[in-house]
């Protein structure tokens, strides 16, 4: 079983000058509508909301924006969510990537609960074999060669990275930097950079998922935040405070101000790539805790245009996996 500490935490610091710098990403975790309180099913899942994305996929066009779309094995098989994201790419308006659920990806030879939720917990010939299939229906279904890959769950360990480099992936997204997943049995990457780093010299980025501490202790978060306030009830008394706060670059549960504020702080901290992320199903209401009204779409389409307009604002361009590795890999 491999240890899910052990994926490489951090490395050389990737040179990407010749890439505009600083930049930003949009990735969606292209999934399975699912109920996020229950057990983990293998068949207990749907795909009703596929028809929802093209408006997001119109907004992020209308603002130059290449989203780059993370397939898990339901999407990447699904007739009309792989037609839709073949038409994308064939349009060079978005990129396909990887994202690995083992709970609905083939061979199920594991038990299904919370502990294999996450890949790294499998043994490596498992989340091998898993990531060949998905990664070969990908290029199947969608026509194109998948260069981008996260976790479901962030869940990579020690084996991925020499899993990707076999598959020809050079850019990983899996590391969510400031988050501890330890307690569910996952990854810790509490101490993880926010900049974008080598997994595997010369072979492999790692581009985190990008958060940030915001508040008077912010320079003190990787150690206040889990180790002395680990509770959430103190948590959220800080943050309403002003003294610390953590602030992932997302939608999801994060109000446009807060997020505003980090883009800022990422500025100030010569952070070179923004990388933001959400869940498709979170594209139509009812699927995801964030969207369960017709006005939380509403706001979660507005936080989209308030975010691109400050980022505009802030001269932090749109960019793309092929375009940040292409500055890294053809120097």
């Amino acid at each position: 079983m491999s240890d899910p500490q052990c994926f490489p935490k951090s490395g050389p610091s990737v040179d990407i000058a010749q890439q505009a710098t600083p930049c930003f990403l949009v990735t969606v975790d292209t999934e399975e509508e699912f109920d996020w309180s229950a057990s983990f099913s293998r068949d207990r899942h749907g795909l009703t909301h596929l028809k929802d994305i093209e408006p997001f996929q119109k907004l992020c066009e209308r603002n130059g924006v290449k989203p780059v779309y993370l397939l898990d094995y339901p999407v990447a098989q699904d007739g009309f969510g792989a037609e839709l994201f073949a038409d994308w790419v064939r349009s060079n308006v978005a990129e396909v990537g990887l994202q690995l659920h083992p709970w609905v990806t083939p061979p199920f030879d594991e038990e299904v609960n919370v502990r294999n939720s996450y890949a790294c917990n499998l043994a490596p010939e498992l989340e091998r074999a898993k990531l060949f299939a998905l990664y070969e229906l990908v290029e199947k279904k969608i026509g194109c060669h998948p260069d981008s890959y996260r976790a479901g769950r962030y869940g990579a360990g020690a084996h991925t990275p020499d899993i990707l480099v076999e598959l020809g992936v050079r850019v990983d997204s899996s590391v969510r930097s400031l988050f501890d997943y330890h307690s569910q049995g996952g990854p810790n990457y509490a101490r993880c950079p926010l900049e974008p780093y080598w997994a595997r010299p010369g072979k492999l980025i790692e581009l985190p998922v990008t958060s940030l501490f915001g508040g008077v202790f912010r320079s003190m978060g990787p150690l206040l935040f889990d180790q002395v306030f680990g509770s959430e009830t103190m948590r959220s008394l800080l943050a309403r405070s002003g003294m610390l706060e953590r602030i992932a670059l997302t939608p999801e549960g994060i109000p446009v101000d807060k997020a505003i504020q980090a883009i800022d702080l990422a500025l100030e901290q010569n952070i070179p790539v923004l990388t933001f992320s959400f869940h498709s199903p979170s594209l139509a209401v009812g699927h995801t805790p964030y969207v369960r009204t017709d006005k939380e779409l509403e706001d979660f389409y507005l936080w989209w245009e308030q975010v691109f307009a400050h980022l505009a604002k802030r001269n932090i361009t749109p960019s793309s996996i092929n375009e940040v590795a292409t500055a890294v890999f053809e120097k």
